[in-house]
């Protein structure tokens, strides 16, 4: 199995902890993002290159002992070896008197300690102002209960206006999460709607076995690494997951407006939105609106594996549990539920195409239009210049034929969005398009997964 080691884009997020490293003030920051994400490895290369002390926090009764241990080490402290801090004021102190030359101190899954002992970020905020802000510590917490970690961020946190910069670590997108292997742009596309760009996920899928394999040794067996990912993920931050599941299964299944949601998941309309907002917060889903114009709301899944598991798996467990091979059945619904990733992937072509310039004009916004049983797939478009181009996405191999007609009924619904005096284009991608060249000879905008790989 081929071992992936590289570092792979963090870029943006290095380059932001490099210079809070350079500004030699005072450095409060906060890191977190999603469990799997890729942050301690961010962090780990961070650290390999200033050097500074990484403690990782744990469900345990000893963590100012195991802290005392990992600091003793790093400063080559016998003294403190054998008389451990005893309280965080005790640690704070210590830290203080360790940085009047730069230090960094990382405290990796810091919800740990503020949940288990309720005054550290007290004892943070007092010490903080007393003792670290006059040094020149650059102090790194870091965590990955998303939700609690906004918490801290809040107006209600005792290290409100002390933090000097905060970052969240998303997902990467899928022509970065790519890179992890020499995949066709079909597999990788494959690979993407089962697990999105969460790092850890492509480091654990082997690109010598077929996708299907993967799944099954990955996902669709019991005892598999991320079998019950979704439900663990929800409970590490839920007390009672019971409703999550209902509301998560009824948007998987494309029940994604408010109403239809209530009724599927038989959840009450005035208790619906309180679940959705914190689903919103968890970063597991989000609301979307037209682009342009008024209509209703849908949500959707945001996370890919959530998506994936609460419409195929989820469902099947009692089969896979008692030891049946589902992956046929799952086959034969894949390709549809690929069609609505491959929008998501096209959004990030536009993207990529936009920031290298080679689109009609260069757009602010991007998204989805729908009135009225009408929609178009995207709409990107620059208010300022008063320019749009309308796209409609395909997971299929189209005939010239069929593009022409796709086209021509784009034109006719892009009459519809009301922008009547816009300069418009019009553009589609489909997996494959026969023709395409004599089509963009003509003026349309045309694309399929040739251009992904040109793009890569």
């Amino acid at each position: 199995m081929i071992l992936v080691s590289k570092f792979i884009d963090r870029e943006r997020e290095l380059e932001f902890l490099r210079s809070r490293y350079r500004s030699e003030r005072p450095e409060l920051i906060i890191l977190y993002g999603r469990r799997r994400i890729g942050k301690t490895y961010l962090l780990q290369k961070f650290l390999s290159e200033v050097d500074g002390v990484y403690l990782l926090a744990e469900e345990s009764e000893t963590i100012l002992e195991d802290f005392s241990e990992r600091l003793a080490e790093y400063f080559n402290d016998p003294l403190l070896r054998e008389n451990p801090l005893q309280n965080w004021r005790a640690f704070f102190t210590y830290l203080a008197g360790k940085s009047s030359e730069r230090l960094v101190v990382v405290i990796d899954e810091v919800q740990y300690i503020a949940k288990a002992q309720r005054d550290f970020l007290s004892v943070l905020q007092k010490y903080w102002d007393t003792h670290l802000s006059e040094t020149k510590i650059m102090l790194i917490l870091c965590g990955s209960l998303v939700s609690f970690m906004e918490g801290i961020l809040s107006a209600k946190s005792p290290i409100y206006g002390r933090r000097t910069g905060a970052w969240k670590v998303e997902e990467m997108d899928f022509f970065n999460v790519r890179k992890f292997y020499p995949l066709s742009t079909a597999e990788a596309l494959h690979v993407y709607s089962v697990f999105g760009g969460v790092p850890q996920y492509w480091v654990d899928y082997n690109p010598e076995l077929d996708f299907w394999d993967n799944l099954r040794n990955l996902l669709l067996s019991k005892g598999a690494k991320y079998y019950d990912e979704p439900k663990y993920l929800l409970k590490q931050e839920l007390r009672d997951v019971s409703r999550y599941f209902s509301i998560l299964r009824a948007i998987a299944l494309g029940y994604n407006r408010f109403g239809q949601i209530a009724d599927k998941a038989k959840v009450d309309v005035n208790s619906l939105g309180k679940y959705l907002n914190v689903l919103e917060e968890m970063g597991y889903v989000g609301e979307e609106k037209p682009i342009v114009g008024r209509g209703r709301s849908i949500y959707k899944i945001t996370d890919r594996l959530f998506n994936f598991w609460f419409r195929f798996v989820y469902p099947r467990k009692s089969e896979i549990e008692m030891g049946f091979d589902v992956v046929e059945d799952i086959k034969f619904r894949f390709n549809e539920y690929i069609g609505f990733v491959f929008e998501e992937i096209v959004r990030q072509f536009l993207v990529e195409l936009n920031r290298a310039g080679r689109l009609p004009f260069r757009f602010t916004k991007v998204g989805r239009w729908w009135h009225k049983g009408e929609e178009i797939d995207l709409v990107a478009l620059n208010e300022k210049e008063r320019k749009v181009l309308f796209v409609e996405v395909k997971w299929k191999d189209l005939s010239e034929r069929e593009a022409r007609g796709i086209l021509k009924d784009l034109k006719r619904k892009s009459k519809l969005v009301g922008l009547d005096d816009w300069e418009k284009s019009c553009g589609l991608v489909a997996k494959s398009v026969e023709g395409k060249e004599k089509l963009r000879a003509e003026g349309w905008l045309v694309w399929d997964l040739e251009d992904f790989e040109r793009l890569i």
